[in-house]
């Protein structure tokens, strides 16, 4: 309760005083003369007023000002305290003409304010005083309690109230010039008090206590000369002037001079070389022309800025800090920088042109109008010429100026070819994670799923428990909008909509940048580009999904029929192709791996001494590995055969006759005939399995100690005949099983190549089967007549 008084206390005081400073100003017209006692005792006039002030082309240099208001010129407050004829309302003055002969002049001040005089000596300061003071409030609601709040608030409202009052304070009105002295004083204190505050939150420090006390303590010196002025009238009011300028211009300059240490310091990276830069760039933008074009030239009797246009660029600093300090990320300074710069450069050439032409035709001597259709016309000629060079700056120039536009498009190029080799989404998930690490400084990346029908459903990960309900508003915000590339801002980061099916929302989040600015323009086109890349990946997959639900359909349909040649066809294929790819796996990871423990294990046997134990040890370790690197060229083998196209299939099969004699122990007679026909590379993989299996079923469950195999071409077609000795089975036990590959996957291998097998048995007297393939399919969806079934059984 009692902080809400002194609040209540505090807002009545200062809007008191921003009244009186408006009623100050209102009341007196800005005479604009000044005054200075001669050797006679005469007070002349030694400035005369500019064309904005009641004094212009009345009141002239060399006049002498004898009685304000009734009163000597010698006693009149405004003369005698700060040298000004100020808050005057009848002057008598004397003049000498041109004739040598002495006038005295009375002049009756209007105190009426012109429509453009109160539009810039009141309202625009009283409207940034309002501006301000509205800044001041939302920062208190936001940050209230925060020690760096309150500093920001006195900062801007001393901005505010020191702009009002210098306009009262230039009429010589004694409130509005201790209060413009007060708060210019103040105005960089309350910078640096509030910098203090800020930067602790990130262990850093502008300034120290001591600093501070002597800053307050020029204040506290430099207030009581103006009191000592206007009550005493002792001082002079131009030293203080001086002071102040000098106060002003000295410390500005040293926290430009810190700021600038801070930004090195910080230069290689970090969230604070962002921040140092922004606060560096609106603190000169803000101060720079008060200061450099105002307050320093006054110091030499010069002026090449008024006080009333210096002061319009002080506004750009309340948007400054208040942007940093009332959010959690800050402005891309770097981008808008890099902007700028390219913007300001292709600009300066038709400026220029544009400039000196018109120049040239408004010189002529010709109709008005046709001066302003010549301009037009030339300067529409070249803004349309400079809109087509602009797209060959953009293609040349503005990669040079800008690095970044390098890094997205080469990611685009990294990213597209990547992505082509996805399968799984997981996979393209995983690609695009990757390439937001690479290229943005960005600290975690998440994938949602979320469903638009069920949104009070959604569930996210615990470390993203604090954005699900800025998640839910926002998808809720824009969900007539929700379209591929669809950013969303979020409590913590972005969301960018990178994939969608019905009602299902693939979104990606990324948290804010580690330097703490917000997503630039080029940033949020490189992510839309990217998630419309993921889109189309996202669907194609949803397409392979439902792809194979149709097959496992198609499957279930079938179950206990012939499947479509085709479908067979497919899933081998697949099926190969998964084994190629673990043969190479195989190959390339776990052998290698195998050699190298394999060399180094030698290597140490033949390096050092040992016992004869330990060596005896290490060599069945040895042979071990040996078995092992052995069984893996097997495996490979077996999944991936072996320069089957370049040996061919008589070749291709007498490696496989001579491994599988080595590991069994039954004896293969092999027989083949002639083979003129071009077989391609599925036949000769499907023949190469077709006795792979046969050869692993005589192994595991025939018994077989003698098998015969026959491989001839007649005509169109490639024979292949298989008899063993083993146990045989019954023919009518036999049964389709998709489950294993067995004598049904040799059936469904011929089938898938519209081939015919015919399969003849009987217990105790082996297996015999007769396998046709033609060599040129008729068609591929002409389905084979039935035969007789197998199911991992025994011949």
């Amino acid at each position: 309760m009692a902080y809400k008084s002194k609040m209540l206390t505090f807002i009545f005081l200062i809007s008191i005083l921003v009244g009186y400073l408006s009623f100050s100003i209102y009341k007196n017209a800005f005479i604009g003369v000044l005054i200075s006692q001669n050797s006679e005792g005469q007070y002349v006039v030694t400035d005369h007023s500019s064309k904005t002030h009641w004094g212009f082309g009345r009141i002239f240099v060399g006049d002498v000002i004898t009685e304000v208001d009734g009163q000597p010129a010698k006693d009149f407050f405004s003369i005698k305290t700060y040298g000004l004829l100020e808050r005057a309302s009848t002057i008598h003055l004397s003049r000498i003409g041109e004739d040598g002969s002495l006038h005295h002049i009375q002049l009756h001040v209007d105190n009426q304010l012109s429509l453009n005089e109160l539009m810039i000596q009141l309202f625009s300061p009283l409207t940034a005083v309002l501006i301000f003071s509205g800044l001041s409030f939302f920062v208190y609601r936001r940050k209230k309690g925060d020690p760096a709040a309150v500093q920001l608030i006195l900062f801007f409202l001393s901005i505010g109230i020191a702009y009002l009052s210098s306009l009262s304070s230039g009429r010589a009105d004694p409130i509005g010039r201790l209060t413009m002295t007060f708060t210019i004083l103040l105005v960089p204190i309350f910078f640096l008090q509030f910098m203090s505050y800020y930067l602790r939150r990130y262990q850093e420090t502008i300034v120290n206590r001591r600093c501070l006390g002597v800053l307050y303590a020029v204040i506290c010196i430099i207030m009581g000369l103006n009191l000592s002025k206007i009550l005493f009238n002792f001082g002079s009011p131009m030293v203080i002037s001086t002071l102040i300028l000098i106060y002003f211009i000295g410390i500005n300059i040293y926290i430009i001079f810190r700021l600038v240490q801070k930004f090195l310091a910080h230069r290689h990276g970090g969230p604070l070389k962002s921040l140092f830069k922004l606060i560096l760039i609106g603190h000169v933008t803000g101060f720079f022309p008060f200061v450099f074009l105002f307050a320093v030239p006054q110091l030499f009797g010069i002026s090449f800025l008024s006080p009333e246009i210096a002061a319009v660029f002080l506004l750009t600093i309340p948007i400054v800090y208040l942007y940093m300090f009332t959010t959690n990320q800050l402005f891309d300074i770097d981008f808008l920088i890099n902007r700028v710069l390219y913007y300001a450069s292709l600009s300066f050439l038709p400026t220029l042109v544009i400039s000196a032409l018109a120049a040239l035709l408004l010189s002529q001597d010709n109709h008005s109008w046709v001066k302003w259709s010549q301009l037009f016309l030339v300067c529409y000629l070249l803004v349309t010429l400079m809109l087509f060079l602009k797209e060959y700056a953009d293609l040349k120039l503005r990669p040079r100026l800008n690095k970044d536009l390098h890094n997205f498009q080469g990611s685009l190029n990294r990213f597209s070819a990547r992505i082509s080799r996805v399968m799984k989404r997981s996979d393209l998930e995983r690609v695009l994670e990757q390439e937001i690490y690479h290229v943005l400084p960005v600290k975690k990346v998440a994938f949602l799923e979320v469903d638009t029908d069920r949104l009070s459903e959604l569930k996210l990960d615990p470390s993203l428990a604090d954005i699900r309900e800025s998640v839910i508003s926002a998808v809720q915000a824009s969900a007539n909008q929700l379209v591929i590339g669809t950013v969303l801002n979020v409590e913590r980061g972005i969301c960018v909509i990178a994939g969608k099916k019905l009602n299902i929302l693939h979104v990606l989040w990324l948290d804010v940048k580690g330097n703490r600015t917000k997503y630039n323009l080029d940033e949020l086109a490189w992510l839309r580009t990217l998630a419309n890349y993921s889109a189309i990946v996202y669907e194609n997959l949803y397409l392979i999904e439902s792809l194979v639900e149709e097959l496992e359909l198609e499957f279930q349909k079938q179950k206990g029929a012939d499947t479509s040649p085709w479908l067979l066809r497919l899933i081998f294929k697949l099926s190969e192709k998964e084994r190629r790819k673990l043969a190479s796996d195989l190959h390339d990871s776990a052998l290698q791996d195998q050699l190298i423990w394999y060399r180094n294990l030698e290597s140490a046997m033949l390096d050092h001494d040992m016992s004869p134990e330990l060596y005896e040890k290490l060599v069945n370790v040895r042979e071990g590995l040996l078995d092992v690197i052995h069984q893996i060229r097997e495996t490979c083998n077996e999944l991936r055969p072996p320069l089957l196209q370049e040996m061919g299939i008589i070749e291709a099969l007498e490696g496989l006759f001579e491994q599988a004699q080595i590991r069994s122990n039954y004896i293969i007679d092999f027989r083949y005939g002639v083979v003129t026909a071009d077989i391609n590379d599925e036949q000769l993989l499907t023949i190469f399995r077709i006795v792979q299996e046969l050869l692993r079923n005589a192994s595991k469950h025939a018994k077989a100690s003698h098998i015969r195999i026959t491989l001839e071409q007649q005509r169109n077609d490639i024979r292949l005949t298989y008899m063993d000795d083993g146990i045989g089975l019954k023919l009518e036990d036999l049964k389709d099983s998709y489950q294993h590959m067995g004598l049904s996957g040799i059936k469904e291998r011929v089938h898938s190549m519209e081939g015919v097998i015919d399969f003849k048995s009987e217990p105790g007297n082996g297996l015999e089967v007769e396998i046709s393939l033609p060599l040129e399919s008729v068609s591929w969806d002409r389905e084979s007549e039935g035969d007789s079934d197998g199911s991992h059984l025994a011949g």
